[in-house]
Order: structure tokens, then sequence, then C-alpha cells
């Protein structure tokens, strides 16, 4: 992975963490630090979890250039940025054949320019934020909550919100179990029209 990349962890899979040195991806020595968004709330009401560790101390790295679950920061931003966005923007990290990256948690980014603010959100969906770039503040209910690059924040179901930049570009990551609420028939949000909602 390079920095601000995304990569999913898909199930029964095995998995291992490390760094390569600075002369191999022209980086620094420096420490990796990433951010990892797990369902494993779910498994208290699901004792279905466990793990099954690799015959070896370390999992083989290998070449994923071309993985089909490692998603490029470069690609999102280009998306982000690509012309007539508008001031605020959303996409969201998608399989190829345009599925959630998982059945449980989506994924996406946001970018909001100088001086922008986001639509207002209320939804059933609970998301925790990352800030990639930028400064501002998030109005969460009666709390504004502010942020700079490399803050992490949740925002909680039900709660009305809505994002602030301040005089710089903003780039936001956010993941969330909205998958896992549509499957289950669960996700709402308050300009959903209600009559849309009842069930046959």
């Amino acid at each position: 992975m390079r920095p601000r990349d995304v990569i999913v962890t898909p199930t029964w899979n095995w998995h291992d963490h490390g760094k390569k040195g600075a002369e191999e991806v022209g980086g620094d020595d420096g420490p990796v630090i990433w951010l990892d968004g797990l369902d494993l709330p779910n498994f208290v009401h699901f004792p279905v979890h466990f793990v099954e560790h690799y015959a070896s101390a370390r999992y083989p790295a290998e070449d994923a250039e071309s993985s089909p679950i490692v998603f490029p920061w470069a690609a999102m931003q280009e998306k982000l940025d690509a012309p007539g966005q508008g001031v605020w923007t959303k996409a969201s990290y998608l399989k190829k054949d345009g599925s959630e990256i998982s059945r449980i948690i989506g994924a996406s980014a946001e970018r909001l320019d100088p001086e922008a603010q986001s639509p207002l959100v209320q939804e059933t969906a609970s998301c925790v934020y990352h800030v990639i770039q930028g400064s501002g503040y998030t109005a969460i209910n009666e709390v504004n909550l502010k942020w700079k690059a490399g803050d992490t924040f949740c925002v909680p179901a039900w709660h009305k919100y809505q994002h602030f930049a301040d005089g710089s570009k903003v780039y936001l990551y956010r993941f969330d179990d909205k998958p896992m609420l549509t499957a289950l028939g669960f996700y709402r949000q308050a300009t959903d029209d209600i009559e849309s909602l009842v069930s046959d």
C-alpha cells in the first residue's frame, strides 16, 4: 500500500502487516500508521469469530498493484477532483462490478472546497471519519467538533451532521455499516419518503 490507499481484508483470507524499506518505495524510514475499520462489534451478537494463524511467521508479501482488494488514493482523488463536481462531492469505494467492498462495511471519500459545506445528513448508519487533508468542523446535533488532518471522529446513528471546511481544501475518508443495514432493511435517511418504506 501507499499513503492514503484503502485495502480490504476479505473473509477467509490470511493477511499480514509490514513495511518495506525507504529504498524500496522511495519513502522515508518513519513509522507507518493505518486505521482499521473493523466489523468486530457484530460478533457480540454472532459468536462465530475466530483466528487461524498462517503456517509461517510472516505471510508472504506479493506485488499488489493490480489486486482487486487495493484501492489507490490516486484514483479516488481523481474522481473527487473531476470537473463539474461542485464545492462538495462524495465517492464510494466499490468493487469492479459496482458492489460494496464488503457486505458489512462500506467506505467512501469526500472533498470540500475551501469554506464549503456538505449537505445535512441524518441516517441510521453509524460512521467513522478520518481527515486526510485540511481542517474545519462537523456539526453533530448541537455540537461543533473541530478537526484537522490526521484526526478521526465518529458520527452515531441518527445524529444530524454536516461538515464545514475552513480556508483550505478538505479530503475525508468515511467507513460505515450501511451495507449491512441496507441488506437487513434497516438503512434510512431522514429525507426518505415514508410511504416508500412501508413493507408489503
